[in-house]
């Protein structure tokens, strides 16, 4: 089978210590398949994914980049429906999804003129309606699947956190032990639990429908911090993590080093439940050529199980389990 491929322009990406633009050339992975006991015909779930946001899917590569989410949620009996419309409690009340997903949320680049000089300025995507409407939705028994980014991919849902108690460091999470591409400042972290980044008592690896699912190694490669509470963390960063932000020269900046930083958490709200993860490529199906090495991003990459952690996230979203 033939692969696509296209040229991403990646901002702040891992193989540039100086935090600066690079051009990546990356090609579709259109061959893997995870293979696992489906679901179908045993339920009626329904997932409802963003698209009307700058989201992943407003690009035109987007479905094609989770070609194998997309198709492991169709093969496990998923109703899979992509919305273009603002998110509001009348959309949610309407479509009715058991699961909403929201995969990378900058925020929107505004450009103030007033003439005399223009003004670059910030602005979350959500609106208040949304974030009421979203918070409200999963504390009624409703579920959310938010994917973030490192800086700057993911600043454009910090209202959305802050209505779960969520804090999020706007920067790269790097580990002297874990250097990203070329010794890079956002670290690509392979989490395993003997080194103790797989929390295995985290209910989404403990349900009897996970027993032939429960992930080994997980690959994690470039992301940004969050944390809530210890128990929510299902895949942790080590001990004196620290928070790296880009500065104006282009140099390193530490803004914060922490014993509790995650890159992907899952706790109950209300009667809802919440999984949030902060490397935005984690499930996604990507070769990036970088320097010549080709670099799996990172369902389909051979030596790790995120297609397994993906399909417990979403059974564990949707209360499959």
């Amino acid at each position: 089978m033939m692969k696509q491929v296209l040229v991403l322009i990646l901002f702040s990406f891992t193989f540039n210590t100086s935090f600066s633009q690079g051009t990546v050339e990356a090609e579709f992975d259109t061959i893997f398949n995870f293979q696992f006991k489906s679901l179908k015909d045993k339920h009626q779930k329904k997932i409802l994914i963003d698209q009307s946001h700058n989201t992943i899917y407003s690009l035109s590569y987007g479905k094609d980049t989770a070609r194998e989410m997309l198709r492991i949620m169709n093969e496990d009996g998923f109703d899979v429906q992509f919305t273009a419309q603002e998110i509001n409690t009348t959309h949610l009340k309407t479509t009715q999804p058991d699961m909403l997903i929201l995969h990378g949320m900058p925020n929107d680049k505004i450009i103030l003129d007033s003439g005399d000089k223009k003004e670059i300025v910030y602005k979350s995507p959500l609106t208040n309606t949304e974030v009421v409407a979203i918070s409200k939705y999963v504390y009624n028994g409703g579920s959310l699947f938010l994917f973030l980014s490192h800086f700057p991919g993911g600043s454009g849902a910090l209202p959305l956190l802050e209505a779960f108690s969520i804090k999020f460091r706007d920067g790269y999470a790097y580990h002297a032990d874990s250097p990203g591409h070329n010794g890079g400042f956002c670290s690509h972290f392979v989490m395993t639990s003997n080194n103790g980044m797989i929390n295995t008592k985290h209910p989404v690896l403990t349900s009897s429908l996970t027993d032939e699912l429960n992930p080994k190694t997980i690959k994690f490669l470039c992301g940004a911090a969050i944390f809530r509470n210890p128990e929510d963390n299902i895949l942790s960063f080590p001990k004196n993590t620290i928070n790296f932000t880009p500065t104006n020269d282009g140099s390193a900046d530490i803004e914060e080093t922490s014993n509790s930083y995650a890159g992907m958490i899952g706790f109950n709200f209300g009667s809802g439940r919440v999984i949030v993860c902060t490397d935005q490529g984690i499930f996604r199906s990507l070769d990036l050529i970088i320097d010549g090495e080709k670099i799996p991003v990172t369902i389909h990459d051979p030596n790790c199980d995120n297609a397994s952690l993906f399909l417990n996230s979403i059974r564990w979203l949707t209360k499959l389990q």
